[in-house]
This record gives C-alpha cells, sequence and structure tokens, in this order.
C-alpha cells in the first residue's frame, strides 16, 4: 500500500518516539505544571541568584576610568578605559560620546589588544649579531641621537625623512612637526599623504579649506545620500548607523561603486561603474541636471565662481558618451541626478574609492562641484561627508605635518615661517 505525505510524517513521528498525540500531552502537562508551581506558598520557590566571581584584579588596584577615543578608523567612537596600577585591564563604549552613544563595531571592540597584543613592543629592542636584545630607554634614546646628529652633520637635514601619523593626537602631530622644523628640515609628512591629500587638495581648491563640511550627525537631516568611493557598512559602521538614521527618516540612499558591497546592499538605487571613471560619472549627472533646469541658479548666482566653464565641460559628456565610458546606462545616471535634485539637502560621501587614484583631485573636485550645483553647501543636512581613513587625518592636517605648510595653514612664505619661529623661540 503506497503512504500519504500524511502517514509517512506519522510514521515517522512514531519511529522518533514523538508524535502529534505525546507532543500536546507533554505540552498540557508542562502547562498544568506551570500553574501548580504557581499555586504553592511563597516559602517553598526561592529566587535563584548568581554567585559573585571575583573579578581578576591587579594588586587590587582601584579602577579607574579614563576616556579616550578608538583610533581603527576616522569616526573616533567614544571609549572609557578601565585602568589598574597602570594596566588597561577593561573597556566598554561611551555612552555620552555624540557618535558611537554606546555603541562598538567588531574592530573598536578589539582596541585594547592596541595595548596588550602579543606582537606589540614593551621596551626599545636593538638587534645585535641577528638577534633582538632588550636596551634601557636612555641607551636607546642616546644611540639613537648621536646617529641622527651623525648623519645631519655629513649628510645635512634634509637627509632624514620625518613621518608623522594619523593616529597621533593633536598634541602629538604639533610636536612632531615643531621638532622636524627645529632639526631644520620641510622633509616632513603623515602617511595620509596615500589616503586622502587629494581630498585635502580637492577640497580647498573649490572652497578654500580641506575638510568634511558636516558631522556624521548631520546626516540625520539629509534628505538625499549619496555615496560613491565609500563602503561604511564595513569600513566605517558606527558612522553607516547614521547613515541609516537619515534613511529611516526618508532619505534615498544611492551607491556608486565598481562592485557590489554590503553598503550597496543597503541602497535604495544601486549604479557600477568602471574603476576611475568617477568624473565622467558625476558630469553625465550634471548633464541632466543643467538640460532639465535642477541647478539652484540662485545659489550659484550668490555663491559660485566659474560654474560657466563647468557646463562647458559637461556638454560635452552626453549619455552615450558616459556609458561608453563608465558603463553606466543613461536611465541609472538620469534617476539617480533626479533623486539628488528633487531631495534636498542632499549630502555627498566618499571615501578612499574616490581618493587613491592618479586623478583622485579631479574626483573629489567634481564631487563638490556637483554640491555647489544644486546649492547642497552651507545647510544643514548637505555638504560633502568626507569619510577619512584614520582617526585624526584632519588635525594632523591642521597641525601642518606636511612638508609645504607649517601649523595652522599657514605655508612656507616669509611670514610664515617668521612667526612660527618666534612663536617657537
Amino acid at each position: 500500500m503506497k503512504l500519504t505525505k500524511r502517514d509517512a510524517a506519522s510514521k515517522n513521528n512514531k519511529h522518533s518516539g514523538v508524535n502529534r498525540r505525546v507532543f500536546l500531552k507533554g505540552s498540557g502537562i508542562a502547562a498544568g505544571g506551570a500553574a501548580f508551581m504557581s499555586l504553592l506558598p511563597t516559602a517553598m520557590i526561592q529566587k535563584a541568584e548568581a554567585s559573585e566571581s571575583k573579578r581578576q584584579t591587579y594588586d587590587d588596584g582601584e579602577i579607574t576610568k579614563v576616556r579616550s577615543v578608538c583610533s581603527h578608523c576616522s569616526v573616533g567612537c567614544g571609549v572609557v578605559a578601565e585602568v589598574q596600577n597602570g594596566v588597561w585591564t577593561g573597556q566598554e563604549p561611551s555612552f555620552e560620546h555624540p557618535f558611537n552613544l554606546g555603541s562598538h563595531c567588531a574592530k573598536g571592540a578589539s582596541l585594547r589588544e592596541h595595548g596588550h597584543g602579543e606582537k606589540r613592543l614593551k621596551y626599545p629592542m636593538k638587534k645585535v649579531a641577528g638577534k633582538w636584545q632588550r636596551v634601557s630607554w636612555e641607551q636607546a634614546i642616546d644611540e639613537i641621537g648621536d646617529k641622527m646628529l651623525s648623519i645631519r652633520e655629513k649628510s645635512g637635514p634634509d637627509s632624514v625623512y620625518w613621518l608623522g601619523s594619523a593616529k597621533h593626537s593633536n598634541e602629538q602631530a604639533y610636536l612632531f612637526r615643531k621638532f622636524a622644523a627645529l632639526w631644520g628640515s620641510n622633509n616632513v609628512d603623515h602617511q595620509a599623504r596615500i589616503c586622502h591629500s587629494t581630498t585635502v587638495a580637492g577640497v580647498a581648491n573649490t572652497w578654500g579649506y580641506g575638510a568634511m563640511t558636516n558631522s556624521y550627525n548631520d546626516i540625520h537631516n539629509s534628505k538625499a545620500i549619496f555615496i560613491i568611493g565609500a563602503n561604511p557598512a564595513e569600513a566605517h559602521p558606527v558612522a553607516m548607523q547614521h547613515v541609516f538614521r537619515g534613511k529611516e527618516r526618508g532619505a534615498p540612499i544611492i551607491v556608486v561603486d565598481p562592485r557590489f558591497t554590503r553598503t550597496a546592499a543597503h541602497a535604495d538605487h544601486y549604479i557600477s561603474i568602471r574603476p576611475g571613471t568617477d568624473v565622467p560619472f558625476v558630469w553625465g549627472m550634471l548633464w541632466h541636471i543643467f538640460k532639465n533646469g535642477w541647478e539652484d541658479k540662485e545659489f550659484i548666482h550668490q555663491r559660485v565662481y566659474g560654474m560657466d566653464e563647468i557646463r562647458q565641460e559637461v556638454a560635452k559628456w552626453p549619455p552615450a558618451e558616459v556609458e561608453r565610458v563608465s558603463g553606466a546606462k543613461e536611465a541609472d545616471v538620469l534617476k539617480a541626478a533626479q533623486t539628488m535634485a528633487e531631495h534636498r539637502p542632499g549630502t555627498f560621501i566618499w571615501c578612499m574609492g574616490g581618493t587613491q587614484h592618479t586623478i583622485g583631485n579631479n574626483n573629489t573636485r567634481a564631487y563638490c562641484i556637483f554640491q555647489l550645483a544644486l546649492g547642497n553647501m552651507g545647510v544643514s543636512g548637505g555638504g560633502t561627508n568626507i569619510f577619512r581613513g584614520h582617526d585624526n587625518v584632519q588635525g594632523a592636517t591642521d597641525l601642518g605635518v606636511l612638508s609645504h605648510t607649517l601649523p595652522g595653514y599657514y605655508g612656507l612664505s616669509e611670514g610664515a615661517w617668521k612667526h612660527w619661529a618666534k612663536v617657537w623661540d
């Protein structure tokens, strides 16, 4: 006899020892047992309490909490470090910090490893006969200092390259730049040169100052969010939460990226372009904006110089040419342009996917010009939100850890170096 699916299921249940009748009967007993327990005198029911397990301590010293900043990426989430006898014993995210609001991403949760990782150098080491040996701080400083002075005497101060870091605090960056100047050389830079120097130059050459114009929290006020050359869902997870806040308030998200990223998965409109074709794509959007009269004419008249030259350049990039070069179809480019035009103010977000090119400076200028055309500058919810690579790219740049400027963007003119010569005595 052929079994039906229902018969087969019943047979399988019998073999497993549980069928519907047994299951329901057991459930009834469980429910009845719960009801019976509720009728027992309270003296027969005892509250379960977890026993206190003594936390690992370091000589039972007092635990102090120190506010710090996560150094994994540019978001700079607030961290509260628990320190006991000079040892970082624990950490928790800061609930008072305006960016992470008590949250951590996976990278931030591992921040303590910077101080306690197995690869962390605990004291100065010197390689002797092919093996590392521990030396004192006094010996290390004396030997390095004597060697540097010898090099300068033999080869001059420009023979030494001073490489700072965007992971330095403002104070460390300032001291590093001062040290290089007192050494007698402008051969100084920080590692964000390969990261966001194109942004600094491109943005500064567009409106005078190479910095992010709005804060992460201001993305909440954006009516549209345009992301190009950035993948904050993986690279800046906490910043992505602010993007989500804007989306929850109704802002459509447009993501332009050669590959479908985890950020693109959250987009309302995703467009794939060929790597390095950011400018043709942006010019393609502006082609539609100018053609349809969507630009902010009053803003351009009052605040923007040279937009007529941009119009002439954009006219060379009709939809067919944009698609030939970038791979982006006309319908997608038009939809992106129209979405940004109809949802103002909108913010423009980019990261190293747009900057780390030989034409990175061109990319950042095109991004900025697009925002100027729509009048998205100088307003809440607009601007250019530039997601950096490290937590103090901007600070290291502001404090002049660069070969072509002194702290505060003074440059290297006679008036600039005379000013800092006076400040530094």
